[in-house]
Formats: C-alpha cells, structure tokens, sequence
C-alpha cells in the first residue's frame, strides 16, 4: 500500500465515523482534510465501492 493509498483510506475511515455520527458530510470532509464534500464523496465510492448516502443506509444503527 502506497503511503498516498494509506492517507486516503485512513481519511475514508475516520470521515465515515463521523457520518455514521450524524455529522453532515461537508463538515465531516473538512474536518478530515478533504478538499470538499465531492472529493470526499469519490474517494468514498472509490474505497468503500458505494457513496456515503448509499453506506449510511446500510448501516445497522
């Protein structure tokens, strides 16, 4: 894994406990150091294979 592929699978992480938290997905992609929302919501769908919407209803909360 290439330190690049680590940082944005650690960021993936760390944004997708903060949605599952409530928190909004602009705020949450600041707050992990995404550019803006849509950067956060490709690397989701490119990590996690679905956007965040899509993997918050999925979720057993």
């Amino acid at each position: 894994m290439t330190s690049r592929h680590y940082l944005r699978a650690h960021r993936v992480f760390r944004a997708m406990e903060l949605i599952d938290r409530g928190v909004g997905l602009a705020e949450a992609a600041a707050a992990v150091g995404f550019a803006d929302q849509s950067h956060m919501t490709r690397a989701i769908r490119l990590e996690r294979g679905a956007p965040p919407g899509a993997l918050r209803r999925q979720s057993p909360t």
